[in-house]
């Protein structure tokens, strides 16, 4: 019979613990990588406010810009599409030489800040669904644009 001995000194196998470190410093760098998220409009620190976030994690090709954004509002919405929610996030693309963004994916969240289940999930053609954040003030839509073509460069 095998025995798994991790943090046993005194076990006669090999002990894994190297892999152990390489497993629990992963979980780590995904926790981290998971709250690095650049804020572009509101303060994610008062809860209750708007808020727009793109991840620092992106890809660029042939003047467009791929990357995560995802948006919390302060009370319910509707979306153009008629999907009620409270947030969402998103896959979007940015062309720089157009200076226009638009969303590929949405995943919709009934709950603030990207809470609870996710209540529906929408994918879209190219320049279908525009980065808008109507009632945002600040133009975070031109804000995340300009932040992913400097970041192409």
């Amino acid at each position: 019979m095998a025995r798994f001995c991790l943090f046993n000194t005194s076990c006669s196998m090999p002990c894994p613990r190297l892999f152990v470190l390489i497993v629990l410093a992963a979980a780590a760098a995904t926790r981290a990588s998971a709250q690095d998220w650049f804020t572009v409009a509101g303060y994610p620190e008062i809860a209750g406010s708007d808020v727009v976030q793109i991840s620092p994690a992106l890809s660029h090709w042939n003047g467009q810009v791929t990357l995560e954004v995802r948006a919390t509002r302060r009370a319910d919405r509707t979306s153009y599409s008629g999907i009620p929610y409270r947030s969402y996030s998103g896959m979007a693309v940015v062309d720089c030489e157009s200076t226009k963004g638009w969303f590929l994916t949405l995943t919709y969240y009934g709950e603030p800040n990207w809470q609870g289940q996710a209540s529906k999930m929408a994918s879209f053609k190219p320049d279908q669904a525009p980065m808008a954040f109507t009632d945002i003030p600040g133009e975070p839509a031109m804000k995340v644009i300009r932040a992913a073509c400097a970041a192409a460069r």
